[in-house]
C-alpha cells in the first residue's frame, strides 16, 4: 500500500518519500542494534561490578590474613602453606570444566562469526545511515531551496498582479481620457462646421454690405470723418477676414496634430496654448475696449454733425395745430434719408459686425487651441443659444440696413412701391 501511495506521488515527492522510508528502516535496524549493545553494556557493567566486588573482598581477606599473621608465631607461620592451593584447585577445576567438544567449538565459532557479521552489518548500517543522513540533508537543502524559489515566485507573482492591476487602472484612465478626447474632437468638429457655416454666411453678408456701402458711397457724399471711419472699418474687416482664414488654416493644422501627437505632448501644448489664449484674450479685450471708445467718439461726432445739419437745413417751423395722437412706436426707429444717419447706422452695423467677428474669431481660436468652453453636458445648449442670439442680432441689423437702403431708394423714386401702413418696417422689409 505504501508503494502504491509512493508511486501516485510526483517525482520530487516520490524520491523524498523513498529516502524517508529507507531512513526509517535504517533507524529501526540501528535501534535494534543499539538495544543489543545496551544489553551487552549492562551485562558487562554487571560483570565489572561483580569483579570489583570480588576484588574488594579479596583485598579485605588479605588485610585480615595479614592481621592474623601478625598475632601468630613464627613456627605457625612456617607451617602455613603460602601457596594458594584453593585457587590452583579452582583453576584446575575450571580448566577441567572447559568443554573441549567439537559442538561447543562450532557453536563458539558460529557465535564469533555472527558477532563479526553483526559488527560488519553495524558498520555497514552506520555508513548507510551516514549516507542516508547526508542524502536527507541534501534533500532538505533542496526542499529549502525549492521553498525559497517558491517564495520568490509567489512574491514575483504578487508583484506582477499589482503591476497588472496598475496597468488595468491606467488603461481604464487612458480609455476614459480617449473617450473624452473623442467627444471633445467631435464637439470641436461640430463647432468648426458651424463656425465655418457662420463665417461663410458672414462672408456673404460682408460682400453684400460691401456692395451696398459702395453704392451708398457713390450715391451720397459723406464727410471726411465718416469716409475715414468706413475705410477703417473696411480695413478691420479685411484684417478679420485674413485672421479668419489663418484661424481656419491653424484649425486644420491642429486637427492633423491631434491625429499624430500623443496625449502628454498634447496636454503640454494645450496648457501653453491656453496661456497664449489668455494673453490674446486680454489683448483682444483691450482692443475691443479701445474700438468701443472710438465708436462712441465717432457716434458723438456724427450726432453733432447731424444736429448742425438739421439746424442749418430745417428752419424753425410755424405754429401748427396740435398734432394727432402718435401711432404706436415701431420696434426699430425709421431711418431718414440723411446720409449722416445712414452712415451712422452703417458704422454701427460695421462695428457690431466687427465685434461679432471678433467674438467668432476668439471662439475659433479657443476651439483651435483645444480649450473647453463649458462642460460637455452644457455645451450643446450654450452653443445653440449663442448661435441663435448671434443670428437674431445679425438678422436684426441686416434688416435695419436693408430698410435704410429701401427707404433711400423710395425717397429717390417715390412712384415705386409704398411701405405698408400696418406692421413694423422691419417686417415689411423682410
Amino acid at each position: 500500500r505504501l508503494t502504491v501511495e509512493f508511486l501516485c506521488l510526483p517525482p520530487p515527492c516520490l524520491s523524498f518519500s523513498l529516502c524517508l522510508l529507507v531512513s526509517h528502516m535504517v533507524i529501526e535496524e540501528v535501534s535494534t542494534i543499539q538495544e543489543n549493545l545496551e544489553i551487552e553494556r549492562t551485562c558487562r557493567q554487571s560483570v565489572e561490578a561483580l569483579a570489583s566486588k570480588l576484588n574488594r573482598q579479596n583485598r579485605s581477606l588479605k588485610r585480615k590474613s595479614m592481621l592474623l599473621l601478625s598475632h601468630l608465631g613464627p613456627e605457625t607461620i612456617a607451617e602455613i602453606n603460602l601457596e594458594d592451593e584453593d585457587e590452583e584447585e579452582e583453576d584446575q577445576h575450571a580448566a577441567s570444566k572447559v568443554c573441549l567438544s567439537a559442538q561447543c567449538q562450532s557453536t563458539i565459532s558460529e557465535l564469533q562469526k555472527k558477532l563479526e557479521l553483526a559488527l560488519e552489518e553495524k558498520k555497514q548500517a552506520a555508513t548507510e545511515l551516514n549516507a542516508i543522513r547526508e542524502q536527507l540533508r541534501e534533500t532538505r537543502e533542496e526542499l529549502l531551496k525549492e521553498k525559497h524559489d517558491n517564495t520568490a515566485l509567489i512574491a514575483e507573482t504578487m508583484q506582477q498582479k499589482k503591476l497588472l492591476g496598475k496597468y488595468n487602472r491606467v488603461s481604464q484612465f487612458a480609455v476614459q481620457e480617449y473617450e473624452d478626447l473623442q467627444e471633445n474632437l467631435n464637439l470641436e468638429r461640430d463647432l468648426r462646421a458651424e463656425a465655418e457655416n457662420f463665417a461663410r454666411d458672414m462672408l456673404v453678408e460682408q460682400e453684400k454690405l460691401k456692395r451696398q456701402s459702395q453704392i451708398l458711397i457713390e450715391s451720397s457724399s459723406p464727410s471726411q470723418a465718416l469716409q475715414e471711419a468706413l475705410s477703417q472699418i473696411t480695413s478691420l474687416t479685411d484684417n478679420m477676414e485674413t485672421q479668419r482664414l489663418e484661424h481656419q488654416h491653424q484649425i486644420k493644422q491642429m486637427e492633423e496634430r491631434l491625429r499624430s501627437s500623443k496625449a502628454e505632448k498634447e496636454l503640454m501644448a494645450l496648457r501653453c496654448k491656453l496661456e497664449l489664449v489668455e494673453e490674446e484674450k486680454r489683448e483682444y479685450s483691450e482692443k475691443c475696449s479701445k474700438i468701443e471708445v472710438e465708436v462712441k467718439d465717432l457716434r458723438h461726432t456724427v450726432e453733432e454733425l447731424q444736429k448742425k445739419l438739421q439746424a442749418a437745413t430745417n428752419p424753425p417751423p410755424a405754429p401748427t395745430p396740435p398734432p394727432p395722437p402718435p401711432p404706436p412706436p415701431p420696434p426699430v426707429p425709421a431711418p431718414t434719408s440723411n446720409p449722416l444717419r445712414f452712415d451712422e447706422t452703417q458704422h454701427s452695423q460695421h462695428s457690431f459686425k466687427r465685434v461679432t467677428q471678433q467674438a467668432v474669431d476668439e471662439m475659433m481660436q479657443r476651439i483651435k487651441r483645444g480649450v473647453q468652453l463649458r462642460p460637455v453636458s452644457q455645451t450643446p445648449h450654450r452653443r445653440r443659444r449663442v448661435s441663435s442670439t448671434i443670428f437674431q442680432t445679425l438678422n436684426y441689423h441686416n434688416s435695419i440696413l436693408e430698410l435704410c437702403v429701401c427707404r433711400q431708394g423710395k425717397e429717390q423714386h417715390p412712384t415705386k412701391t409704398q411701405p405698408s401702413s400696418t406692421g413694423s418696417p422691419v417686417l415689411d422689409t423682410v
